[in-house]
Parts: C-alpha cells; structure tokens; sequence
C-alpha cells in the first residue's frame, strides 16, 4: 500500500492523473503508520532553537513542551501543546491543462486523534488526570475550540496517505477557535500551497504563542489534561530564491476569555471560508506581517542560529505577500474559492 500512495504521488507531482482514493486512516488507539517513513524531505532547515520532546514524522517536525517552567514562577508546569512545528512543503507539478492540482489522494481522518506513548509521563506528572490521551480534552468543545492543524493534513498528503494520517497527532495540534482555523487560517495554508506549486519547496515553521501577561486558560474536564489555550498563533513561510533566503513571518491573534458559565472562549470573529462567499468576504493576510524578531520576543524560540544574516532576516518585516498567480491554486481546495491576495 505505501508504494502504491508514492506511486500516485509521484505520478500527480509529475504532472501525470490519477483517480481519488479514500485512505482510512481511523480505527486504532495509536497510529498503525509509521511516524518516520523514508523521504528526503528537509523539515528541519529553518527549525528554531527550542527545548522539549522531539518527533520527526514524515510530514514535519515537532518540539512538544515539556515540563518546564513556562510562566517563570520557579515551578515546572506543562501547556500540553508544541512549541513549533517545522516541515518543507514541495510544489507538484501542473498538470495538462497547465494547472496545479492537489493529489488525488483523500483520507477518512480519524474521528479520534491517535496517542503517543512519548506523552505518558506528562499526563501522569499532573496531579488527578486520568485520561490516557489529549483527545478527551477537545471532546465537547470541538465546535468552540477545533484540535487545530500546524502541517496541514492536506500538504502532508503530497507525499503519502500515510504521511497525512499522521498529521492527526497532538504533536501536531493546539486547541484553535474553529473560526480562525476554517478561515483565515485556512486561507494562509491554501496560499502556502500555492507558494509551494510557484516555488518549487517552501518551508514551514509554525506554531502557538503564549502570553505571560494574559490569564492561563485552558481545555478538559476533570480527570482530563489542562490543555492550555494560545493567546495566537505564528506562521513563518521560507523560500530560497536567487537572493537568499525570503521570508514571510504572520502573527494571528486569538484572544479568549471566560464566558458567564465560567467557559473559555474567544472573545474576537473571524469569517469561516464556509459563509465568506455569502458575505463577500476576501481573505488578507497582509495586516498580520510581522518580522521573526517580534515572534521570537513572544515565544521565546530562536531562529537562523549562528547564521551571519541573523539579525537582517530577523529584524525585517515584509510588506507585501509573495505574488503567486491564480494557476498555482488548487480551485477545489481553495478557501471560499478565492485563488489570490488583494
């Protein structure tokens, strides 16, 4: 089976067809994929510095936090979320008509996300939590708080079925207002895919963003882990051109706040891709470019270590997007159908 899905992605990327098939990937407690299959994919060329868990999978690379002390009170604590997550998103191919299609692999995704046995110790360290994994800590609170993608499962489907089943880790995943990741969030990764399809590879190195200053909310009922609620999200995009190394760094702000039952929940809107058509809405994601410096001011990870140009390709903010035409768009994939920025 796994020579067959890199067969058909092969295919796709050389611009070749191949009709959908539905990979199942439910079923099992933990993953039956392996998490590392062979590839020559370079998910950690622009990771940061960071302390945690490490996991590489085929699809991308993760640093998970660990019991550390994140606050600064002097005791150790744990957020149950990545500090990043790293990969490198290769372009396919166009195909006859000069367009970019997606691969024509789809997966059933788990209804249930898949436990790691890396995580154990850290549900056992916290005083009263029961459960074996963190799926039970987002159950009830899907529809508020969405177990949301840093590699997106569909980019992960670019190298296999298997690669994107393994996305539905919590290696992989912060709890992310379920409007914020099926909109605006959702828009950024389709425009990565595009980018991906222009430039040949970009790299990916996302993740959440804690402030120290805000209160500490967090997901699960008793008995389950207290998975702690980002105040935002970064998004750094790279590609290396003829002039070295372009960036493109965001911030997405995800205020929350306890509602009048005592519940956390957002406390801002965002326009889902599924009603933007309606209300005329056009996805822009210039207003949330930043430099790497000022994420690096609120995550605390460092990045471009021991690079000469460290400080240029941190301090710079860009000021516009990286043009990618409408070809390099997935149509069926795209956010509200919108292939472009304004």
């Amino acid at each position: 089976m796994m020579k067959l899905i890199c067969m058909l992605a092969i295919t796709l990327a050389l611009g070749g067809a191949a009709s959908a098939a539905d990979f199942p990937c439910g079923g099992a407690t933990t993953s039956p994929f392996p998490a590392l299959a062979p590839n020559d994919h370079d998910h950690g060329r622009y990771a940061p510095q960071a302390a945690g868990l490490r996991k590489t999978f085929t699809a991308y690379q993760s640093v998970f936090d660990d019991a550390d002390d994140d606050d600064g009170d002097g005791r150790a604590d744990l957020r149950f979320n990545p500090e990043y997550v790293a990969y490198e998103l290769r372009g396919v191919g166009p195909n006859a008509a000069g367009d970019y299609p997606e691969p024509a692999i789809s997966i059933q995704r788990p209804s249930r996300w898949y436990n790691s046995v890396e995580f154990a110790p850290l549900l056992a360290a916290v005083p009263g939590v029961t459960a074996k994994g963190l799926d039970e800590s987002y159950a009830g609170l899907g529809s508020v708080w969405n177990r949301g993608h840093l590699a997106m499962s569909d980019h992960a489907q670019r190298i296999s079925a298997e690669a994107a089943c393994n996305t539905h880790q919590f290696w992989n995943a912060s709890p992310q207002a379920q409007d914020l990741n099926q909109g605006p969030w959702r828009f950024l990764e389709t425009y990565s895919a595009a980018a991906a399809n222009k430039y040949r590879s970009v790299w990916i190195v996302t993740g959440p963003i804690f402030d120290p200053a805000t209160p500490k909310l967090t997901i699960g009922d008793a008995g389950e882990a207290p998975v702690e609620i980002p105040d935002g999200f970064f998004k750094i995009l790279l590609h290396e051109g003829p002039s070295g190394v372009e960036t493109l760094a965001f911030i997405y702000e995800q205020p929350n706040a306890l509602d009048a039952a005592g519940r956390p929940t957002p406390s801002a809107q965002w326009v889902n891709c599924n009603k933007a058509k309606s209300l005329h809405h056009r996805y822009d994601p210039k207003p949330q470019l930043v430099s790497i410096a000022q994420i690096e001011l609120r995550t605390g990870l460092r990045f471009f270590v021991g690079r000469p140009d460290r400080e240029h390709l941190t301090a710079r903010a860009a000021d516009h997007l990286w043009p990618v035409e409408t070809r390099y768009w997935d149509a069926p994939s795209a956010c509200a159908g919108q292939r472009g920025v304004p």
